[in-house]
């Protein structure tokens, strides 16, 4: 009686990646605490969970709207769309460089449907290193994605309610908003709201050197 009714086909692709992450690991349990592949065990990737550029990830202040609404959803409701679990986990392994296991741990602390394959799997598709993972080169813009995927804003304003009046042209750039246009929405960035810690251009071109030394 479902047959045709919009998402069906995504959803069953959602099953077949579920039943996909078991089978992993019922046959090879070490890639919920390691690399798939092995060579990405030389991967440059900081291992410090407390550091400030993690904390500022754990707490959604990065200074990327995207990413933080996502992450405070995540820690308020427990729950988060997919395409929020592939931003932010794609800004944690490739902008700030960090690894994996530090996301897929906070993770299995926040998230109610938290399940430890697809847990795994997820998170080493993102980074690169798991099996039939997205390619090294994959580095989500997500500013880009944001304007995609919440176009009006109303989901970072949801979330990130410091800057709910800032006008829609800004809303996932308030860096480019005139200083009087900030001010009449009562933002001061670096203060109300954090600047964002990494430049996407640059952060793309550190991540993509880093990849190419185990190429």
């Amino acid at each position: 009686m479902e047959e045709g009714k919009p998402g069906a086909e995504t959803f069953l692709k959602e099953l077949v990646w579920r039943e996909f992450a078991y089978h992993l690991m019922h046959h090879t349990p070490g890639i919920l605490t390691n690399n798939w592949k092995e060579d990405w065990d030389a991967f440059p990737w900081a291992a410090d969970g407390c550091s400030t550029k993690v904390q500022r990830w754990i707490q959604g202040r990065t200074g990327i709207r995207f990413v933080d609404a996502a992450m405070r959803e995540m820690y308020v409701t427990g729950r988060m769309h997919n395409r929020g679990r592939m931003i932010v986990a794609s800004y944690l392994t490739k902008h700030l460089l960090t690894h994996w296991k530090i996301g897929l741990k906070w993770f299995e602390d926040c998230l109610i449907d938290w399940d430890p394959a697809s847990n795994a799997l997820g998170w080493q598709w993102t980074a690169g290193s798991g099996h039939d993972a997205a390619p090294y080169f994959r580095i989500f813009n997500p500013v880009l994605q944001g304007e995609r995927y919440d176009p009006d804003g109303e989901y970072v304003r949801r979330w990130v309610p410091e800057l709910k009046d800032v006008p829609k042209k800004f809303v996932h750039k308030p860096w480019e908003a005139p200083s009087d246009v900030l001010a009449r929405a009562g933002v001061k960035l670096g203060e109300t709201y954090p600047k964002p810690l990494m430049d996407h251009s640059k952060a793309r071109d550190r991540a993509l050197a880093a990849y190419q030394k185990i190429k």
